[in-house]
């Protein structure tokens, strides 16, 4: 624990640029963690640093002070990193395991070489077509089992190794991005990468993923590298540290694709967070309706029904149409959500997670395909179930899903009757949903699918909790529009689409910290200042400055009528509510709220014109029983305040306000003891609201030794 500390100290000292207290606090660490390698590369970097400082003290003018000064600050920032990514193996033992896979191995790890052993598979694989099928099954088993190793071992390596050089990125770059390496290869490698440098940044690998978004030819893989550089973002380094983050990022965003891009992902990634909650909406909702209104149907397509199923049709001849037709909207509701972004799959897939398959980490990032080792035996066992491949082909699944699916489908295969089967294997059994070929070659569709990937992972693994977790609402890690990285961007013109956002799916304070990141004043219109008003305190100003930027809207009108008269402004509230009569003459509650101000400003006449009509119109409406009860009580109509408080005083449970307003009317009419009830029901906090209404107590007589009295009586 003491050694996390003080790695987290370090950190501490790079991120405020702090390089003496980063070197002392190393050198404690390798005090009591000794590595004679890391001991003589700190070693370098506080000689060179005593030799800058050196100089200094001599009075020597370096104009490359502040340059060499960043050169020695990243030099102990990738010192760093390796020492931290080496710590997190040494206490990890499921990370233990993939380190000594990946350097226990005999391999070359140049990259150089990995490529022409990728390059090489793809030969392989194409020469395979040359060869007779009776020699090529063998042959393809083994090629592509010696190469999923391969790629498991590559995946072991980047999770586990030091931070890379600008010559391994430059390499790792040119390998992504050629088209002799197979695409599902570049997938698994970007994913590695990308979790490599979620637990620890690297810039190198950032500028990579960058790179690769940006030139990939490949949807598939420059989705994957498009999540990956998001979510490696360092928003405290960028600042001290690696300043070209902000260029690479503004270049970026150049492009309105990007910015297009960025929005949806932040989008998507809240859509997966609430995957448990759009599972309880499926199991609770949506799916009782499916169970109980689905039909028994034969293996002829005809419906099998009981005797009572029968004399229900006689009795009830229209109840199967409105069955299927609540069962048609029942499945449109699920895809709807899903066509939304909602992952309405995971509650059922996520039982099945459990197979040794997913005990392997690359397979949660591999995409799928039918040659996998894991899953080998379903090219011959499963070649003619029609079923199976429209769901494999064209289902909405991701791709652990798929394999979860055809590794249950397997376990079940033996129990599933004959006629279900037949069935099955001439592909007449029902999907969900088939995904149009366009959709699924989409940028949207490809990262959504990836992105349940991920959250699976992180939710499912078992050493998941090796591995930061971006899908959390804690410190809200799962929102990256608010990174200082994005500031003076021109992804400033999502963020009002993303608040929006975020405030219909109750995410308040996600919304408010977005809100908080508008740089630019250009952005400061009509929408920013409403936007303001509902996130932040200051609302009555962001409401002035609405109506000065829109004096006709309505909203920001009412808005500044709350405000005032919050703040007991009620002449100005007053002026608002006749200007938004104006708008609206018949809106009931302008109506209410201006014979409220009515009231408050003692104009009783008027108030109680404006509330015997709305009375008249409406006499069950307590709001305005309420209102107009006590504008009489403070008007000295008491008689006909009193039928009021009988009908607001029938139901159940009084409103407390209702309790205050009629204990006042009771005291003015000398009831004493019940005023002190109605009082003490009210709570505390009546004696500051009785003193209060100093004015009415003085018009009624009632002197100040009279409230002592009161206030004894009430006993609260």
């Amino acid at each position: 624990m003491r050694q996390e500390e003080t790695l987290k100290k370090i950190y501490e000292y790079l991120s405020v640029r702090a390089l003496n207290g980063a070197i002392l606090r190393m050198e404690n660490y390798l005090a009591m963690n000794p590595h004679q390698i890391n001991s003589d590369r700190l070693f370098a970097i506080k000689t060179d640093y005593q030799v800058m400082k050196d100089y200094w003290r001599k009075s020597f003018k370096d104009p490359q002070l502040s340059e060499q000064y960043d050169k020695l600050l990243r030099r102990m920032y990738v010192l760093y990193a390796n020492v931290y990514t080496n710590a997190r193996v040494l206490h990890s033992p499921f990370l233990s395991s993939l380190f000594m896979r990946a350097h226990l191995s005999p391999r070359d790890w140049s990259v150089q070489v990995l490529r022409e052993q990728l390059e090489s598979f793809v030969s392989d694989v194409a020469m395979l077509e040359l060869e007779p099928p009776h020699t090529s099954q063998g042959r393809r088993k083994e090629l592509y089992r010696n190469h999923y190793q391969l790629m498991g071992d590559i995946f072991a390596h980047i999770l586990t190794s030091d931070l890379w050089t600008e010559g391994q990125g430059e390499a790792m770059e040119q390998l992504l991005l050629s088209p002799t390496v197979d695409s599902i290869d570049q997938q698994i490698i970007v994913s590695a990468t990308t979790l490599a440098a979620m637990n620890c940044f690297d810039m190198v690998k950032f500028r990579t993923l960058m790179n690769v978004y940006q030139q990939s030819s490949d949807e598939y893989v420059r989705q994957r590298a498009l999540v990956g550089w998001v979510l490696s973002i360092d928003d405290e380094l960028h600042v001290q540290l690696y300043p070209e983050m902000q260029e690479l990022v503004n270049k970026a965003l150049e492009n309105p694709d990007c910015c297009k891009e960025l929005a949806e992902l932040q989008k998507q990634i809240f859509y997966c967070m609430s995957a448990e909650q759009d599972r309880d909406t499926i199991q609770n909702e949506i799916m009782p309706d499916l169970i109980k209104n689905q039909s028994n149907i034969g293996r002829d397509g005809i419906l099998e029904q009981d005797e009572e199923a029968i004399l229900n049709d006689i009795l009830h001849p229209d109840a199967d149409e409105k069955n299927l037709e609540k069962m048609e909207n029942s499945f449109r509701r699920m895809i709807d959500m899903q066509k939304q972004g909602s992952d309405v799959y995971f509650g059922g897939f996520s039982q099945m997670k459990r197979f040794s398959f997913f005990n392997e980490i690359v397979n949660w990032f591999t995409p799928y395909y039918i040659d996998h080792p894991g899953v080998a035996f379903a090219r011959e066992r499963f070649a003619d179930v029609k079923f199976l491949k429209g769901i494999l082909d064209y289902g909405p699944f991701c791709n652990s899903d798929k394999y979860s699916f055809l590794l249950a489908f397997d376990s079940v295969l033996n129990q599933i009757p004959e006629n279900v089967r037949e069935m099955l294997n001439r592909g007449e059994a029902m999907m969900v949903q088939k995904v149009d070929k366009d959709e699924m070659e989409s940028p949207a569709y490809i990262r959504r699918i990836y992105l349940q990937d991920l959250f699976r992972f992180f939710r499912l693994f078992p050493q998941r909790g090796d591995f930061r977790n971006f899908f959390t609402y804690e410190m809200s890690e799962c929102l990256f529009f608010h990174y200082r990285l994005f500031f003076f961007t021109k992804l400033q013109d999502q963020f009002y689409d993303i608040i929006c956002f975020l405030i219909k799916r109750n995410r308040h304070q996600d919304a408010r910290k977005v809100l908080e990141c508008y740089e630019d004043e250009k952005y400061y219109n009509y929408d920013f200042y409403m936007l303001s008003a509902y996130l932040r305190h200051g609302k009555e100003l962001d409401y002035r400055r609405a109506l000065e930027l829109n004096p006709d809207s309505e909203q920001a009108m009412w808005g500044l009528a709350r405000e005032v008269f919050g703040k007991e402004k009620y002449d100005e509230a007053l002026d608002l509510y006749d200007k938004l009569l104006a708008i609206n003459p018949d809106k009931k509650l302008y109506l209410l709220n201006k014979s409220v101000c009515l009231t408050n400003l003692r104009r009783y006449d008027e108030a109680e014109q404006i509330l015997f009509r709305l009375n008249y119109e409406d006499s069950d409406n307590l709001n305005v029983a309420r209102v107009l009860a006590w504008a009489l009580t403070c008007d000295g109509k008491y008689e006909q305040a009193g039928r009021l408080y009988d009908q607001l005083m029938a139901v159940d449970v009084p409103a407390s306000g209702d309790l205050l307003n009629y204990g006042f009317y009771l005291w003015f009419n000398d009831r004493i003891d019940e005023a002190a009830s109605c009082f003490r029901s009210y709570g505390k906090d009546v004696y500051d609201l009785i003193k209060k209404e100093v004015y009415l107590l003085d018009k009624n007589g009632i002197v100040d030794e009279e409230i002592k009295m009161m206030f004894d009586l009430i006993g609260v």
